[in-house]
């Protein structure tokens, strides 16, 4: 009787259908899966970059999306919240403010504490891969001490014996399971620290304005070429851009940093990959040449000079004309493996580069 009632309300409901087949609503789509779910919020994140940057009048450089990104996403809660406290001033961000907010994340980011903090992070980190290893160690000797009494037992006792080695066995795997689970969550941890002293360390050696490397890279590269070998198939140089103060006091710092910028990239770009271009301070450039004598770095950094000499640069954040920006180099080779003494003969051919009128480039000697 319950099967037949069941069977008779469904061809009820059946019939039901098909008498109101004309009158019901399409069927609900299907909800989103998950990966349209992340897909669609990936597309509005892009849009919303987008007209961040576009209303606040930022060039589209990977600076100002990470920092766009950084706010609107709340990764970095600090540079969201240095972001928000200039918007709410109700200014806009400039490409300067953008770079001042990431130069003071980095500082901080960057300080000796921290550095102190993520190598002792670290040294636990080995410390407890030690103890793990000598805790599986012992763990393993007792097992054999246990299974030696076990065996002397055997004869008189083998049932007894049976169930307490299976007791040993697994106690012993049980040990060498939890060991190996602490192990991997050391190994995970420790090379989190790794990459983080890692990118630390990079950091540290680059210059945060211009993104070159810094003088304590120059002359650690520097150092490793003439240890291998660098007299006679290395020059260096160092380039001073011509009357930098003049560009700070007629359009503002602002604007000075975005020509320290350029004019390194310039460097860097069309000195080729083979030649190291770095920040060695203020408004001053350090060139290493590899594998060039002096007069062949002349010719290349002399070319360079003069490619600048013919662009015209413009202040982007209020169009004013800044004009031609162009520098002065001086040349030296590297000789008896003497690293400071060709710095100090660079530095004297720029001086005499300035003192003959400026953007030109002067081998010192050889």
């Amino acid at each position: 009787m319950p099967r037949t009632a069941a069977r008779t309300a469904a061809l009820h409901q059946r019939m039901l259908g098909w008498l109101q087949a004309d009158h019901t609503s399409p069927a609900p789509a299907p909800p989103p899966t998950p990966e349209q779910t992340r897909s669609a919020v990936r597309r509005q994140l892009y849009r919303d970059v987008g007209e961040f940057l576009f209303s606040n009048g930022l060039e589209p450089t990977p600076r100002n999306f990470m920092v766009a990104h950084a706010y609107l996403s709340g990764e970095d809660w600090e540079v969201a919240l240095a972001v928000g406290a200039h918007l709410r001033s109700g200014t806009p961000l400039s490409d300067s403010e953008v770079t001042q907010i990431v130069e003071k994340q980095r500082a901080s980011d960057l300080t000796p504490e921290r550095l102190t903090t993520l190598a002792n992070q670290l040294e636990a980190r080995l410390n407890d891969c030690v103890t793990a290893v000598d805790t599986t160690r012992d763990s393993a000797a007792t097992f054999g001490s246990a299974l030696d009494e076990e065996a002397q037992k055997l004869s008189s006792d083998p049932v007894g014996t049976l169930h307490r080695v299976i007791a040993l066995t697994r106690d012993a795997v049980e040990a060498t399971r939890l060991a190996e689970l602490q192990l991997h969550r050391t190994r995970q941890e420790a090379a989190a620290l790794r990459n983080e002293l890692e990118q630390a360390r990079r950091a540290a050696e680059h210059d945060h304005l211009t993104g070159l490397p810094n003088r304590r890279r120059f002359e650690a590269k520097l150092a490793e070429v003439i240890a291998d070998g660098g007299e006679g198939v290395a020059t260096v140089a160092l380039c001073d851009i011509d009357d930098f103060k003049q560009v700070n006091d007629s359009h503002g710092h602002s604007a000075g940093d975005r020509v320290l910028r350029f004019v390194g990239d310039f460097l860097r770009t069309h000195l080729g990959r083979g030649t190291m271009v770095a920040r060695y301070g203020g408004e001053e450039f350090a060139c290493l040449f590899e594998g060039e004598t002096p007069h062949g770095a002349h010719a290349r950094l002399d070319a360079v000079r003069e490619k600048l000499s013919t662009r015209s640069l413009v202040n982007q954040e209020t169009a004013a004309p800044i004009g031609i920006v162009t520098f002065s180099g001086g040349v030296a080779p590297i000789l008896n493996q003497d690293a400071q003494a060709a710095m100090q003969d660079a530095d004297t051919a720029l001086y005499a580069a300035k003192r003959s009128g400026k953007n030109t480039v002067v081998v010192a000697r050889g």
